[in-house]
């Protein structure tokens, strides 16, 4: 009888995604040291402004207009994160460094059949790089879709690296009437989980991060600030405002996490009564220790950033494991929301945090959750 040979089946390593490079241009400053900084010192750039009658949260620095204005804002934060993560001098080719990037807007007075005004294509312009490319627009949810499909990219062996993230610039008579008339911003100065939360200060800026496979990345000597350990993205309606039910939300943390609980929850916090109150549920639901959890929204900082703001909670989610601080929630006194949460009111507070959740819940029913952990 022949004998059988066995065929010898390889295991595919299991990549880890970490990110490697960050950049920031936010109405706190323009660089992640000085945002960093500002937002552990409990200042903010949330202001009235007298032309809109709202209260917004401007970027300062970048006077030109419209589309202009978001790509110079992301071409800074793009060069920071490049900068850091020392792209230029790793031995990526340019056909395998890849572009994920959130953008809102086309200018409706550039020309409608080609796509060479778009933010992703200037921007792959001017950096020269021809890996990979995606344009994504998901709401609030954007910036945390970015990395989730950053990861993807690098799982499937399209990129060794992605420049991932997004820019915004909705201060505008069009997006302030808007979000007015949904009754969504604050009418004083945004206080989210605060019991007398009534909206958000809308802002602008960029995020950027440099997404890699963690081996090759250590292999070639560059820091990683975190490892990117789980994602979770969903749309539940296109006809609500938001993911306006905590088992929903509670559902989209539960397969990013993967029955791990994290240090540090870098919440959405828009500072609306439905989305701060379904939003704690979900958080006090799927954790039994819930209350020894530090939570917290930044958004009382910086505004809300829109399609920025998943990917600044991201990073600021990063940048809390690096240095073991918790970011305050500004403008918190006394909460309506009686689950016996902590919500980091105020000030920043130094704790060892191995592990980190960032979540962002969209209008049109669009929510992500991005958990994080130390190498």
């Amino acid at each position: 009888m022949a004998k059988i040979k066995k065929r010898k089946t390889q295991m595919k390593d299991t990549k880890q995604f970490g990110i490697t490079g960050i950049g920031i241009i936010s109405p706190l400053g323009s660089g992640k040291e000085i945002n960093w900084r500002k937002l552990i010192n409990s200042e903010s750039q949330v202001r009235y402004d007298k032309q809109y009658n709202a209260y917004t949260a401007p970027v300062y620095g970048f006077k030109m207009q419209d589309d202009m204005r978001q790509y110079e804002m992301a071409k800074s934060a793009i060069f920071e994160a490049l900068q850091e993560a020392d792209i230029r001098n790793s031995r990526y080719k340019k056909k395998r460094i890849g572009f994920c990037i959130g953008e809102s807007k086309i200018n409706p007075f550039n020309r409608v059949f080609t796509f060479e005004n778009t933010l992703l294509e200037r921007l792959k312009k001017i950096f020269r790089f021809h890996g990979t490319m995606l344009a994504i627009s998901a709401a609030c949810a954007t910036g945390a879709l970015a990395i989730t499909k950053s990861c993807n990219f690098i799982e499937s062996e399209l990129c060794d690296a992605v420049i991932c993230g997004s820019a915004e610039t909705s201060i505008h008579p069009l997006y302030i009437s808007a979000f007015k008339n949904m009754k969504l911003l604050a009418k004083h100065n945004p206080s989210p989980f605060d019991k007398n939360r009534d909206g958000f200060a809308i802002a602008e800026g960029a995020c950027f991060i440099i997404v890699e496979d963690i081996k090759k990345a250590l292999s070639r000597g560059v820091k990683v600030y975190c490892e990117i350990k789980g994602f979770s993205n969903k749309i539940y309606s296109n006809d609500t405002l938001s993911v306006h039910s905590h088992k929903k939300m509670k559902d989209i943390i539960k397969k990013a996490i993967n029955s791990e609980t994290p240090d540090y929850i870098h919440m959405h916090g828009s500072g609306t009564k439905l989305n701060d109150y379904y939003e704690s549920m979900a958080v006090a639901e799927n954790f039994e220790n819930a209350d020894k959890i530090s939570l917290s929204s930044t958004k009382a900082a910086t505004g809300h950033m829109l399609g920025v703001s998943g990917m600044i909670g991201a990073v600021f989610s990063a940048l809390a494991i690096k240095n073991n601080i918790v970011p305050p929630t500004l403008n918190f006194k006394h909460t309506d929301i009686n689950l016996g949460l902590d919500y980091t009111p105020n000030k920043a507070k130094r704790k060892i945090i191995n592990s980190a959740l960032s979540l962002s819940f969209g209008f049109g029913g669009q929510g992500a959750a991005l958990f994080f952990k130390k190498l």
